[in-house]
């Protein structure tokens, strides 16, 4: 008798303990489980990457996630605006494709909803810059903010860049039917108003000065150092203009005056996408092939960080970055988000690479 109750009362306290944990998972919402899947992710140790290096987080550390943000409402429609909805309503990134800043604003180009949104990094709010949406013949691509805090961004359909102001009202229109066929991305040098412009179809760079007029050509489409065949980004270091393509020398430098310096990155990159270069020289390059961004110091690779993923810093199609300070701003496009990510300037390199 009883052995027949210590088993009922067992029973019971399992029963117990179940409905226990059904009601706990029947309270959590939906953003809550994806939380415990991600947290479950991240425990994952990196994928080892097609280049044959162990991944590192050292020279990169996850530190903030950006989905949207808490929406600015200004002038007299903003007045009403308020009065119906409060003082502000949720924004969310439908797919954000590049990011550039300027001082504590940054830039968010979301190709998805045809916006480009300016976020304040001190108050996390945000606002939509204009109608500039409207001015594009197909999705919006790079963009570059200027001291003004005007910005160029690249039409790759439309075979132009538009340079708007900080209202995004179009200022000018930059176009060369017989050297601009496909923008990829826009750098602008400030010192002489110079905007470079890379072309992914004629396969080089085309220079236009401050008033909107082509006037000289960087690189060619060929095979061998100066030379391209497929221009996916571009950006500036102390170095000079540093070029990535997916097809010939992967990353190349160039005096600002278009004679080629270097390249490096041979064998490493498979997939270039964005390239950002930081205040020591260090350059990080993402690649589509395998989602990570690959760290090189003096030429030569130290870390590669990310992989496939939601949780923290992992990747779903990275296509653009930003630098400011210590942190790499990152457009995440597939997951809908912008990371940002700490660089750790203090990082040497001390990875092992495979079969030693």
């Amino acid at each position: 008798m009883s052995q027949r109750c210590a088993e009922k009362c067992r029973f019971k306290i399992s029963f117990a303990l179940f409905a226990a944990w059904v009601l706990l998972l029947s309270a959590c919402t939906m953003e809550e489980l994806e939380r415990f899947a991600r947290e479950k992710e991240e425990v994952n140790p990196l994928p080892t990457s097609s280049t044959g290096i162990v991944p590192s987080a050292g020279a990169l550390v996850p530190h903030s996630i950006i989905k949207g943000g808490k929406h600015e409402f200004k002038g007299a429609v903003g007045t009403v605006a308020r009065l119906l909805v409060g003082p502000a309503d949720e924004v969310k990134f439908v797919k954000p494709v590049a990011v550039g800043g300027r001082d504590n604003f940054l830039y968010i180009v979301d190709a998805g909803a045809k916006v480009v949104f300016r976020y304040n990094l001190d108050t996390h709010n945000i606002s939509a810059i204009g109608q500039v949406g409207v001015r594009f013949a197909g999705d919006l691509g790079n963009i570059y903010v200027l001291k003004d805090y005007s910005f160029y961004i690249v039409d790759s359909t439309g075979k132009q860049v538009l340079h708007f102001d900080k209202e995004g009202q179009l200022l000018n229109t930059l176009n060369d039917p017989a050297n601009l066929s496909r923008p990829m991305d826009v750098w602008v040098n400030e010192r002489n108003g110079d905007v470079y412009v890379a072309d992914g179809s004629y396969s080089h760079i085309i220079v236009f000065d401050r008033f909107g007029r082509a006037y000289k050509l960087v690189g060619q489409r060929g095979t061998g150092p100066g030379r391209f065949r497929a221009i996916t980004d571009m950006t500036a270091g102390v170095d000079g203009l540093y070029v990535v393509d997916r097809l010939e020398l992967p990353i190349q430098v160039f005096g600002f005056e278009g004679n080629f310096l270097f390249s490096f990155g041979e064998k490493k990159q498979i997939y270039p996408t964005a390239i950002a270069v930081d205040q020591w020289k260090r350059v990080y390059v993402s690649d589509k092939s395998d989602n990570t961004i690959r760290v090189y110091d003096n030429k030569e690779l130290i870390a590669e960080v990310g992989g496939g993923g939601a949780a923290p810093g992992r990747f779903r199609l990275i296509t653009g970055m930003w630098l400011k300070d210590r942190f790499l701003y990152v457009a995440d496009s597939m997951n809908k988000r912008v990371q940002v990510m700490q660089i750790n300037p203090e990082y040497s390199g001390n990875f092992i690479p495979l079969g030693l």
